[in-house]
């Protein structure tokens, strides 16, 4: 049977300062490197990563898998976040 396993990025930059991120694109705060690797450390085996192209996606996604052994990363566009618009940058 297979399992899927859904895990939102880590503290990107936005996140910290209380900005709607939407298809922006800032990267990961060191708190959300150290997120990253804290849910290496209890998501178990699986067989494949797959992340949207947006760099906290993606960056959390590398993490994991050197962490987890477990790669390539896959990309796909269709899991980016919905567009914020003109909220986008807002707090």
């Amino acid at each position: 049977m297979t399992r899927l396993l859904l895990v939102r990025h880590g503290e990107s930059e936005w996140n910290a300062l209380g900005k709607w991120q939407g298809q922006a694109n800032p990267p990961l705060t060191d708190q959300g490197r150290r997120q990253a690797q804290q849910a290496a450390g209890v998501l178990g085996a699986f067989d494949a990563i797959v992340a949207s192209t947006l760099q906290r996606a993606a960056e959390t996604a590398a993490i994991i898998s050197e962490v987890m052994g477990v790669g390539p990363v896959l990309v796909e566009e269709d899991l980016q976040e919905r567009s914020a618009g003109p909220w986008q940058g807002l707090t």
